[in-house]
């Protein structure tokens, strides 16, 4: 499975992206999403959240997520210079419990579009 990742949200010190598909796409022929990525930078290494769709983990052959995860944070902290120390647990939610809370009326209107 090819992944691409797209931040979200980025601080000093963390940021977020949202994991897509680019070989799978929906209906308006959109990279399908498959999960998020949550990292936190520290002196001493990298501690993060690895969440795939349940959804999307149908025909992973066995250790394609470690796979992924390793090479998600290679590519991300590699070019920032942290140490090669990292933790990230991994979920696999499913969707049909998934909603976002926000004050931003436009980004509650689209999570659907957006998670799916």
């Amino acid at each position: 499975m090819n992944i691409k990742m797209r931040r979200l949200v980025r601080t000093p010190s963390s940021e977020q992206y949202a994991l897509f598909d680019p070989d799978r796409t929906d209906a308006n022929y959109n990279p399908v999403s498959i999960g998020k990525l949550d990292l936190h930078y520290t002196t001493d290494g990298i501690y993060g959240t690895f969440l795939l769709w349940r959804e999307s983990l149908q025909n992973l052959p066995e250790g394609q997520i470690q796979a992924m995860v390793e090479a998600a944070v290679q590519e991300l902290a590699e070019p920032m210079g942290v140490p090669s120390f990292y933790a990230v647990e991994f979920f696999s939610p499913d969707l049909s419990g998934y909603h976002l809370h926000s004050s931003d009326v436009e980004a509650e209107a689209g999570e659907d579009s957006e998670m799916t």
